[in-house]
């Protein structure tokens, strides 16, 4: 059985650099789009926690429906941008972003004194909650 060679119409240097540039393109592609850099959809839903509070904080936030449940009271998240969104609590302005599908952060853009980070809970002990109250 003979195997089709492009050696016969390029020089076979060519060929292998041709070969290698292929070859290393699709590696590229595969592993970029393994690690989520082209990722287009948003996180899954899940629980957030602030580590650096004995018990920590937790927050739990649907991405999907654009909800954030926090200190019992449910939040509608209007989105800036795919990984960005707004909410009023008490008549300021908040800003949720998503670091990365397993970090969050939230600012006050109002006074400037609140910018705290949340990481994600492992799946297994995740509870959603519900909210006491809703935040209009």
């Amino acid at each position: 059985m003979k195997v089709f060679s492009f050696s016969i119409f390029f020089p076979k240097s060519l060929v292998k650099r041709l070969t290698v540039a292929i070859l290393f393109s699709v590696t590229f592609v595969v592993f970029f789009s393994q690690c989520g850099l082209f990722y287009k959809g948003v996180p899954k839903a899940g629980e957030f926690c602030y580590v650096l509070t004995k018990p920590p904080e937790c927050l739990y936030v649907d991405f999907e429906s654009k909800k954030l449940i926090w200190n019992d009271v449910e939040y509608t998240l209007e989105e800036k941008l795919r990984m960005d969104y707004f909410f009023n609590s008490n008549g300021e302005l908040y800003e949720l972003t998503v670091s990365t599908v397993n970090r969050v952060e939230i600012k006050n853009l109002t006074t400037k004194n609140f910018n705290q980070f949340y990481m994600r809970k492992k799946d297994k002990f995740v509870e959603t909650p519900t909210p006491s109250a809703k935040h209009e």
